[in-house]
């Protein structure tokens, strides 16, 4: 899946939270004719993310999936391209902060194994990927033990299932309901 969506924040507070976070260790493994490669790593896990920081444009590669984010400047505005599977999207935890700047359930897939290049909001893709998902287990049940319950990207999908979903009012006897 291929998506690009503006993002609320600057570039060089990116760039410098890629290199000084609490969150990670940065290790500057490059620095030439404009470029600084740099690698972050998890402290605790054994993790790290590979990035490439131009002066209008970063590229962040996770070392597991080899998802791919590349947030660049657009005139007065910041956007993020990411390439990867749906269950990856902003799921990671080596990732400086990317906050959309509307509702990412909003923004159009540009190109998917789903759909292939027909434009699709996210929206859809996501009920779409979820119906295929469910016929996959409903229909091969190997594959289905060789996947986590918990690969339906949890981000994405708790937005979307509140969308207009008006919310019950508190249960005087429910006490985490308080």
């Amino acid at each position: 899946m291929r998506i690009q969506f503006e993002i609320k924040e600057k570039l060089s507070d990116i760039i410098a939270e890629i290199l000084h976070s609490d969150k990670w260790l940065t290790l500057v493994k490059d620095e030439n004719h404009g470029l600084r490669r740099v690698t972050i790593k998890d402290p605790y896990f054994d993790s790290e993310a590979s990035i490439d920081i131009w002066e209008h444009e970063i590229h962040v590669t996770t070392a597991w999936s080899n998802y791919t984010y590349r947030i660049y400047q657009q005139g007065e505005s910041v956007w993020c391209e990411y390439i990867g599977a749906y269950r990856g999207l902003l799921e990671q935890n080596l990732l400086p902060t990317i906050t959309p700047k509307e509702n990412i359930l909003d923004s159009e897939v540009l190109d998917s194994s789903l759909f292939g290049e027909k434009k699709e909001k996210l929206r859809n893709y996501s009920v779409e990927n979820l119906k295929l998902k469910k016929f996959r287990r409903d229909n091969f049940v190997a594959e289905y033990q060789l996947t986590s319950p918990q690969d339906h990207p949890k981000v994405v999908y708790d937005e979307f299932i509140k969308e207009g979903v008006p919310i019950p009012p508190p249960d005087s006897d429910d006490p985490q309901r308080g």
